[in-house]
């Protein structure tokens, strides 16, 4: 009876396996030719979990689910820039056990339109919602109207722009400054380096960095890293040419697995590494070599660009994962979960995103007549310096030392920097320079125009050499130390308080102040009160002659604040 029951199981197990295969197979073919195409990867769509397959010389796949539903395989090939032969991501809709399933994948059209006429951001947002409306508060879409970048150009954004430098009334007729590049890449890259920021005008040129201003991007070529974006092949455009395709649009993205539809998506994994957004943020003064922005690097020698748990990279920080699963158009139907759904905000430095980065703590002691404070500025979360970007953005520690209320006298240790006044004869509020503390901030000197006289600060444009690199990198502490007097004669037990602050400024003060800005183009403060950490302590008591008296004690307190750094690229 026995031998019985584990036969008929045995059976009823082998007819419950031939019900349901554990697998689905088939082939990936060219669309236009019908070859079979070796190493393309095959998935089920929107499954981060999902196997992935390779298929074989003759376009074979098999692919072992056994989804207890109707499932979208996707296939891709990556974007190689290199070949003449790439193609676009496709599905193909597949059952339990269906064998000979075929995914054909449009191949990408070897020429590229030169006479483009790139769609703004508005065409993308009709389907794309969520992403362009992030988008348009952002300040890429603001970056070819940006009041700063036009006062700096060309004195044209702000009312009292045209005071102080100007870039178009101090330099040779012609030249550009190469602000449009960045700025507005969708007009200038037809003719490199050549656009005028102030003549950025058509709406593609006014859309700043667009949606294909990024997804039109083939490639970042990392042997001219140091270059300024498509001037002189850095960053490689691929514009569609309708001739070959009726679509406006061949994008590039890091989803492999996208119908390929009117998009006619290219899966480039480029768009899951910093160097995409090296295509900007890392350049060089193409004359002089000296750096203006340098936030890649900073990127690749952060604790942050180690493989392992703590890997990040500047989408997981400035494009984090939304909360909730979601489609990416209206035209889909496929509900992605939040892992492939990312933030389009690009968000940079703002108090309450970026509170985590920067740690400030401080201890305070008396010794021998003096208060002496030990002051710790740590880069724990950025995984760039801090601060990072372009050469205005600046930093300062401050340091208050009272006694019932009244200034100490400095005695020992750094003073805030020459930078961080304004040039308004006299001393006005918020000028630090010469007090007790420190600056960090990448100070670049240089000749106007190549002529006159040295200046400092300049512009990247400007810049010979570097006279000063005091920011903090990613991953390190910064540590000075401050000595204050005691007055002679202080009795036991008076009130010693110890106040430290770090603040974010986003331009040089006098830069600023002679400009007239009062906020960030974006509206946010031109300062931004880091972290602070206080500490108090009971004097000990000093005889006539300054030495301690027998009964002195003292209590060193550690305040630990968190702070503010720009993790990623702080945009102009």
């Amino acid at each position: 009876m026995q031998k019985h029951t584990w036969m008929w199981a045995a059976l009823a197990l082998l007819a419950v396996s031939a019900e349901t295969p554990a697998a689905i197979s088939g082939v990936v073919v060219d669309d236009g030719t019908g070859q079979p195409i070796a190493g393309a990867e095959v998935r089920v769509q929107a499954d981060p979990s999902s196997p992935v397959v390779l298929t074989n010389a003759a376009g074979q796949w098999t692919i072992n689910i056994a989804p207890p539903a109707g499932v979208n395989l996707a296939a891709s090939v990556r974007y190689n820039h290199s070949s003449n032969i790439n193609y676009v991501t496709n599905t193909a809709f597949a059952v339990n056990g269906n064998t000979g399933i075929e995914i054909r994948l449009p191949r990408l059209p070897v020429a590229s339109n030169n006479s483009y006429v790139p769609p703004t951001s508005q065409l993308c947002g009709a389907c794309h919602i969520d992403q362009a409306e992030q988008w348009s508060t952002s300040r890429h879409a603001g970056a070819a109207r940006n009041e700063w970048v036009l006062d700096l150009h060309s004195g044209t954004g702000t009312p009292g722009g045209g005071a102080g430098y100007v870039f178009t009334q101090t330099h040779d007729p012609g030249e550009t400054g190469f602000c449009a590049t960045c700025h507005a890449p969708m007009q200038d890259v037809f003719t490199p380096g050549q656009l005028q920021l102030n003549q950025a005008t058509t709406p593609h040129g006014q859309d700043g960095v667009g949606c294909l201003a990024c997804h039109q991007i083939a490639d970042v070529d990392v042997g001219q890293i140091q270059g300024l974006h498509h001037v002189g092949g850095k960053t490689d455009y691929r514009f569609p040419d309708p001739t070959e395709h009726p679509t406006a649009f061949y994008v590039f993205g890091a989803l492999p697995d996208v119908d390929a539809g009117f998009m006619r998506n290219i899966y480039n994994p480029l768009f899951e590494q910093p160097l995409l957004c090296a295509s900007c943020h890392q350049y060089n003064n193409p004359e002089t070599g000296v750096s203006g922005q340098n936030t890649y690097f900073e990127w690749l020698a952060s604790p942050y660009a180690q493989p392992g748990p703590g890997f990040r990279t500047c989408q997981n920080c400035h494009m984090p994962n939304e909360t909730t699963p979601g489609v990416l158009a209206t035209t889909s139907s496929v509900e992605r979960p939040p892992s492939q759904r990312h933030r389009h905000t690009f968000i940079g430095a703002t108090p309450t995103t970026l509170s985590g980065a920067i740690l400030l703590r401080i201890s305070a002691r008396e010794q021998a007549g003096q208060i002496v404070v030990d002051a710790e500025v740590e880069n724990r979360g950025a995984g760039h310096a801090f601060p990072t970007g372009i050469a205005i953005r600046n930093a300062i520690l401050s340091m208050d030392v009272r006694l019932d209320g009244q200034p100490l006298t400095q005695v020992g240790g750094p003073n805030i920097p020459w930078w961080a006044n304004d040039e308004v004869p006299g001393t006005q509020p918020g000028d630090l320079a010469g007090l007790p503390g420190k600056g960090f901030a990448k100070v670049l000197e240089g000749r106007i125009n190549g002529q006159g006289p040295v200046v400092r600060p300049v512009l990247f444009i400007d810049g010979e050499r570097v006279a000063e690199d005091s920011v903090i990198p990613s991953g390190q502490t910064d540590r000075s130390t401050y000595r204050f007097q005691i007055p002679q004669g202080t009795p036991v037990g008076r009130n010693i308080s110890v106040d430290a602050r770090l603040l974010y400024r986003r331009a040089w003060r006098a830069l600023a102040v002679t400009k007239g800005w009062t906020q960030t183009p974006g509206g946010m403060p031109i300062e931004i009160q880091v972290a602070q950490a206080q500490a108090t302590l009971a004097t000990q008591g000093t005889s006539a002659v300054g030495i301690p008296s027998l009964n002195w004690w003292s209590i060193g307190l550690l305040v630990s604040a968190l702070g503010l750094a720009g993790i990623a690229v702080l945009r102009r």
